[in-house]
């Protein structure tokens, strides 16, 4: 071997010997020159909340998975629209992602779809969705109420209507209520309030009848007796109140009022970097680090990307949509 080519050899040699720990960061290394700078992962909630505890974990693994720092920033207001329609207007060039939930892309485009200036079908490209999140419907315990076959045939027999606290027009608390009462004839009253916190403080006050709260919100009044789970709503009963039913199985399938959180790229963003933010994802969505913030407490993780989450968002999109203009059209439910 010449000086030349033995020098040749172990250049390389010593190149192969450096790459091998980093391994598992080059096999989900894009294409092209992406990543060369640090991406931005913007949360249109406050930091705190559970789109952000799910976001930073998250952009933690990809951050490790793709070699450049990924970095949250929180765009408030508006129901999360101010955030959303940020990344709406970003350029699509992989360098800023969105992490929603329902509420700011699908509830918001429902609820008032002239103010919020985006489509989430034609503006965002989903790169995944990574937990499935669902709340409870809860009574104050000195209402005798202790299940949901109790709250039936009381609110249809009650002279006074039921009262149950709602945290604002559009809201899986108004709506997944409006649509028990629809669908079983309930006579409730709604009273809305600014927030979770002063809506449940006036359930566990005995304010209210009832009100829709995440699990861990209420659990310790349930734990205390000041609270009794009704009924779950979404698809699947949680662990933590195995004995309570879900709405799907009382016969309401949709609209699903389950509560996802994902990640969604501007539209337009090229497609060999959107196949390697959905590798990256896949990844991230199994780690041992998102298991311990995403399941349990009413959360389970999953992973739907691609057309399975294109085909959800549709789903969610139409199914609401049609159960708004039932409500103002005053249609009864089927």
């Amino acid at each position: 071997m010449t000086h030349c080519s033995r020098r040749r050899f172990l250049t390389l040699a010593g190149g192969a010997l450096l790459a091998a720990p980093l391994a598992g960061r080059l096999a989900l290394a894009a294409p092209g020159d992406w990543p060369q700078r640090p991406i931005r992962y913007v949360v249109p909630w406050p930091a705190g909340g559970p789109t952000d505890t799910f976001g930073r974990v998250i952009a933690n693994e990809l951050a490790t998975l793709l070699g450049q720092p990924v970095v949250v920033e929180n765009r408030t207001g508006a129901t999360g629209a101010i955030g959303v329609r940020h990344v709406a207007r970003s350029e699509p060039d992989g360098y800023t992602l969105l992490a929603p939930n329902t509420t700011s892309l699908i509830g918001n485009v429902v609820a008032t779809p002239e103010a919020v200036d985006f489509d989430p079908l034609k503006d965002f490209t989903p790169i995944g969705l990574f937990v499935d999140s669902s709340v409870v419907l809860w009574a104050q315990a000195s209402t005798g109420i202790a299940n949901f076959a109790a709250l039936r045939e009381r609110a249809r027999d009650a002279e006074r209507p039921l009262s149950f606290g709602t945290t604002g027009g559009g809201s899986v608390s108004e709506l997944s209520v409006e649509q028990l009462a629809r669908h079983f004839g309930l006579n409730l009253l709604k009273v809305p309030y600014k927030g979770t916190a002063p809506q449940v403080a006036d359930l566990v006050a005995g304010h209210i009848d009832i009100g829709v709260a995440d699990y861990p919100v209420a659990a310790g009044h349930f734990a205390s007796g000041k609270l009794v789970p009704l009924l779950v709503i979404g698809r699947q009963r949680l662990p933590e109140l195995p004995e309570v039913p879900t709405n799907f199985e009382l016969g309401i399938e949709e609209p699903d009022f389950t509560i996802w959180n994902g990640l969604f790229a501007p539209a337009a963003t090229p497609a060999p970097i959107v196949a390697r933010l959905r590798e990256a994802l896949a990844v991230a969505a199994r780690s041992e680090a998102f298991r311990k913030v995403a399941e349990g407490q009413g959360n389970r993780p999953i992973f739907q990307t691609g057309e399975e989450a294109s085909a959800r968002l549709r789903r969610e999109l139409d199914s609401r949509r049609k159960f708004k203009e039932q409500i103002e059209r005053g249609v009864p439910a089927a």
